[in-house]
């Protein structure tokens, strides 16, 4: 009889160590999400800054540059360009200077495209990310964008014009 309640009194604790361990597992932080929802949540925020694609049929480039130090990872990068490439040349950058004539002071995008700067999606929510839009010679509009992710669709909620800090052109 006394074996059988050592036995009862250990299988609990032994269903409570597998209890612990699956959560633990199953459970992970805030970076475990964002690292298997990035490029659908950075390709929102592209979606949002997109401009119209031409009668003609020409796909109107544009540059996408990350704010910060971490590039895209190539797999998002692929992901992305895959999900608007009929329509738009998406074309990523390590840096600015890749995108824009050097040759003029204050120069525009390179082919009359559109130059993205895009921070890091925050993984708590609110979701919010900066993005600097450069178009033209000496301009740059500057967006913080709360990000809202439901059923893994990730979706702009709100933009709030802020001051641009990044890219060129800002004086």
């Amino acid at each position: 009889m006394l074996g059988d309640r050592r036995g009862m009194t250990r299988w609990p604790c032994s269903l409570l160590a597998v209890v612990a361990l699956v959560c633990a597992g199953g459970c992970g932080g805030d970076d475990d999400g964002v690292d298997t929802v990035a490029a659908a949540g950075y390709m929102a925020v592209i979606d949002d800054f997109l401009p119209p694609v031409p009668a003609d049929g020409t796909r109107p480039l544009v540059y996408v540059a990350r704010l910060g130090d971490e590039p895209f990872p190539l797999e998002d990068q692929i992901e992305m360009i895959a999900n608007v490439e009929e329509a738009y040349d998406l074309r990523f950058v390590d840096d600015v200077a890749a995108a824009v004539d050097d040759e003029e002071v204050e120069a525009p995008p390179r082919d009359d495209a559109l130059l993205l700067g895009i921070g890091t999606i925050s993984s708590a929510v609110p979701h919010t990310v900066r993005v600097e839009v450069y178009t033209a010679a000496g301009s740059v509009d500057a967006h913080k964008l709360t990000l809202s992710v439901r059923d893994d669709v990730w979706r702009v909620a709100a933009r709030e014009p802020i001051d641009p800090e990044v890219l060129v052109g800002d004086e």
